[in-house]
């Protein structure tokens, strides 16, 4: 009968514990479902933008992120070239960024090319993914 009684406590202290754990799943997961929504979304989108534009999308989201701070943790951790906003060859060969060109006419000199980075779809969901999900 002891080992019995012993049995059952055993088994109720299992039960409290995943019932526990449980709730907290259950928590985190009402925590994580807006950004889920959001990097669902994200990933949908094929058009590319700003660094500027991301920047700000993070910064609804609740990290205290502007341009100059995105930009500044992109050098700090190996995506953008230091001391430029030009994408490192491993950011272009995950496909986070894209270049985009353009000629500019200039009416009495030659024309020049510009060129801007963006963050292209996969890579909005990859940073939202770093810096948003714990």
């Amino acid at each position: 009968a002891q080992v019995m009684a012993r049995a059952l406590k055993v088994a109720d202290q299992t039960i409290a514990q995943l019932s526990a754990r449980a709730e907290q799943l259950e928590i985190e997961n009402k925590a994580m479902q807006p950004k889920a929504v959001f990097a669902d979304a994200v990933s949908a989108s094929d058009t590319s933008i700003l660094v500027r534009d991301l920047a700000k999308i993070i910064k609804q989201n609740g990290m205290e992120m502007g341009e100059k701070r995105f930009y500044k943790w992109l050098r700090e951790h190996g995506y953008i070239i230091k001391g430029s906003t030009q994408p490192t060859q491993r950011a272009m060969e995950m496909g986070l960024f894209e270049i985009v060109e353009r000629t500019v006419q200039r009416t009495d000199m030659p024309p020049i090319v510009t060129s801007t980075t963006k963050i292209t779809g996969k890579g909005q969901q990859y940073f939202i993914n770093k810096l948003l999900m714990p």
